[in-house]
């Protein structure tokens, strides 16, 4: 029986332009990298856009070419095929461009044929090395098609559809091992396909390959995703732009920006949209400098008495205040002065006037930028005060005023109110006034509910208080499986009390799932208070009830005292540490925000903890938690370390609330997804980016040949152990399946042209 020596690499690919104009890449295995992939192998597959069509019968579509990425230049290609086990896909959002002179291979193309039927150049196709017919003086030959009777991929494909390729017979396109075509070129490439759509390309695609050409076995099976990027790709500077003018502050390092950043830095006032550098658009006399050349200009008043020049285009520059508020300087919003010299002569009269009224004159404020001008005064400025009536004119903003009088566009606010507006988000907030999208987390988040004081021996001992440690999870996830760190690696578990958890005497146990709620004395049942405030560990239980649970990596009888559950006992424990549900039910995320007092991502929550300490002291909880997610499998993510208020005292009670300043992920990153990385696992994360340490190699292992004497439709890796009633009735079926399939196709073409004893 055959043996597929598989090599699941990095998802990669890389888009480049202009034919010939793509160098040799790999896919990327520099950590610090955005797109760094631990397990990036030799090779690579790259999409190459060939021509974007402008006008004629393509106008709107774009021809790709898909090549593979040799290690060296005698690596071999001998296949690209797809069965129920390594599925095939070549897609695109609309339909394939086939021109009526082409065919599924360019097997009979000639390029004399473009003289009349120029499109015919741009077909779509797949191939293995050729793009024309082949020359037998180069060693070249038809390219191959194999297809399963039930899945006419080729005749589909012909039709302008997507090529599927998923049944167990399978299918393929290749070239014998006597021919050229899986050879690399000059630049260390082999064509693999031609594709003209005016939708968006994608798919996954498997190939045999055999390193350094070195026939035998199956080769090595390689399986890429079209479309992605090779080459490592890595952090850009970016500017924080709260105001979305496009121009920046201050700088930072991203992989994937998003909204809230800017590429060009020098804004000079990020709090609004009108200041940024080289704005051709500056106000004046509005108080900003909105063109960030370090000054404002402003309107003139001459005599100084509030009101401006009547002349529109007399204005004064301000270099070193910015607010049009100085001595002959005037905002735009202020009225125009009947005689900008006199500052006793103001606005005119009913009549037209611009004689002063010095009978009805006070001693108050008589300056009309002023939030007590009195009309009836005559200036002075001491009776003036410009602070009760300043406020923010950004409507934007989450101090917008729109009554203010004096417009103070400095005092404007954009973060008070800023939030995450994503409902799929664990800190979704719908009481956000201002979008901050780039504030979403996706995982998961612990949380710890409000303090619970015992002054006296009611519920605990008394002068201690206690907590409830929760974890907040993703809107998709469907249950908490484990709490768990891996020593050594990113997801940490962490417990660690300023002294000792608290560890009642009939309580005995980290787990409360076997704990009594109640307690007989003298024939007399009572609530076990003592209990109530035990310390212990759960996922989604209480005293008396919840999942049973699992110790990882500890000895859970010696844990029986939690006040031992330091971080010096886990250093001295196996690599992987923590609890996990036992069965297959428990764990569900429930409303608990009357416990959290409504803080985001309450509504979809698990209890993981209770700790009691003494008064003044304090604790800190952080975890890695791996969840389920419906149609995904597992998920894995970095513990958020979280730190109670050391402050609680007794005459207040306050203190070990967490809020979401707590919630800091240890190693900065929101979006990394720890997972099982490996293929062959049984719970492999093709989401995850990052080991969690934690793969399943027994529960999916069995016969998964449907044709089996031995079949077991629960396994979904195949162990070896199927055995078959055909045997001498199916001679070609060299990989023992009990079907002739594409997988046969791959071990008759390693052995094509080779010499029997």
């Amino acid at each position: 029986m055959r043996t597929i020596h598989s090599i699941f690499l990095a998802i990669c690919a890389t888009v480049v332009s202009g034919a010939g104009s793509s160098i040799l890449a790999q896919a990327c295995s520099d950590p610090s990298a955005c797109n760094y992939q631990p397990n990036a192998g030799p090779y690579c597959v790259e999409t190459e856009v060939m021509q974007v069509h402008t006008d004629g019968v393509l106008a709107g579509m774009t021809t790709y070419r898909v090549y593979f990425i040799a290690d060296t230049s005698s690596d071999l290609v001998s296949a690209v095929f797809g069965d129920a086990d390594y599925p095939l896909t070549v897609t695109t959002t609309t339909s394939f461009y086939q021109n009526e002179f082409g065919a599924a291979t360019p097997n009979a193309i000639n390029p004399i044929l473009y003289g009349f039927a120029p499109e015919l150049a741009f077909d779509s196709w797949v191939t293995l090395g050729i793009e024309q017919e082949p020359s037998a003086t180069a060693g070249e030959g038809l390219v191959g098609l194999v297809s399963d009777e039930a899945q006419d991929w080729g005749l589909s494909f012909e039709a302008g559809g997507d090529i599927v390729i998923n049944t167990s017979v399978g299918g393929a396109w290749f070239s014998t091992n006597d021919q050229s075509n899986g050879v690399p070129d000059v630049t260390g490439r082999v064509l693999l396909g031609q594709f003209t759509t005016d939708g968006e390309l994608g798919g996954m695609i498997n190939l045999s390959v055999f390193p350094g050409g070195q026939l035998g076995g199956s080769g090595e099976l390689v399986t890429y995703a079209i479309g992605e990027v090779c080459q490592c790709l890595y952090p850009t500077t970016y500017f924080v732009d709260a105001d979305g003018d496009g121009y920046g502050t201050t700088p930072v390092l991203l992989c994937e920006p998003g909204e809230g950043y800017a590429t060009t830095g020098g804004d000079c006032n990020d709090n609004t949209a009108v200041a940024y550098p080289g704005n051709p658009s500056d106000v004046v006399g509005d108080g900003i400098d909105g063109n960030c050349d370090g000054q404002e200009t402003c309107y003139r008043d001459i005599d100084n008495d509030g009101y401006r020049n009547a002349d529109t285009t007399d204005f004064i520059g301000s270099p070193f205040n910015l607010d049009c508020a100085e001595f002959g300087e005037a905002y735009g919003y202020q009225p125009f002065d009947c005689d900008d010299t006199n500052p006793d002569l103001t606005v005119p009269d009913e009549n037209g006037n611009c004689d002063p009224d010095v009978t009805s004159a006070t001693e108050g404020c008589g300056d009309p930028g002023a939030c007590n001008y009195d009309p009836e005064a005559i200036p002075e400025a001491e009776n003036c005060e410009y602070l009760t009536c300043q406020g923010c004119p950004n409507p934007a903003a989450c101090n917008y005023d729109p009554d203010a009088q004096i417009l103070a566009p400095l005092v404007c606010d954009f973060t008070t109110c800023a939030g995450c507006t994503d409902p799929a988000a664990t800190n979704y907030s719908a009481t956000v006034v201002i979008a901050d999208d780039s504030e979403c987390v996706y995982a998961g988040l612990l949380a710890i509910a409000p303090v619970t004081v015992h002054f006296e021996d009611n519920a605990g001992p008394a002068m201690t208080y206690t907590n409830e440690v929760y974890a907040l999870l993703p809107p998709d996830a469907i249950r908490l499986k484990r709490v768990v760190g891996v020593k050594g690696g990113d997801v940490t578990l962490r417990v660690e009390p300023f002294d000792a958890f608290h560890q009642s005497a009939t309580c005995d146990g980290w787990n409360p799932h076997d704990m009594a709620v109640t307690t007989a004395f003298n024939g007399t049942e009572y609530t076990n208070l003592d209990c109530l405030s035990d310390s212990w560990f759960t996922i989604g239980g209480s005293v008396g009830s919840g999942p049973d649970l699992a110790a990882i990596g500890f000895d859970g009888e010696a844990l029986s005292e939690m006040s031992a559950f330091d971080s010096e006992l886990l250093a001295a424990e196996g690599d992987s540490l923590g609890w996990e549900i036992e069965g297959d039910t428990g764990g569900e995320p429930s409303n608990h925000c009357l416990e959290l007092l409504g803080r985001p991502g309450c509504a979809h929550s698990v209890r993981i903890a209770r700790v009691t300490l003494a008064l003044g002291q304090s604790f800190s909880f952080q975890a890695g938690l791996t969840y389920t997610v419906g149609g995904e499998g597992e998920r894995s993510v970095a513990g958020f370390d979280i730190t109670d208020d050391s402050s609680t005292f007794s005459d207040s009670g306050g203190g070990g609330e967490a809020d979401s300043d707590d919630a800091i992920i240890t190693d900065g990153v929101s979006n990394t997804i720890y997972g099982c990385l490996n293929p062959v696992a049984c719970n492999y994360d093709a989401s995850a980016n990052a080991d969690s340490g934690w793969c399943d190699y027994d529960s999916c292992q069995g016969c998964t040949y449907q044709d089996a004497d031995n079949y077991d439709e629960a396994s979904t890796v195949d162990d070896g152990t199927c055995t078959f009633s055909v045997t001498s009735d199916c001679p070609f079926d060299s990989t023992g399946d009990g079907l002739i399939g594409a997988s046969d196709l791959v071990d008759f073409l390693s052995q094509f042209d080779s010499s029997c004893e």
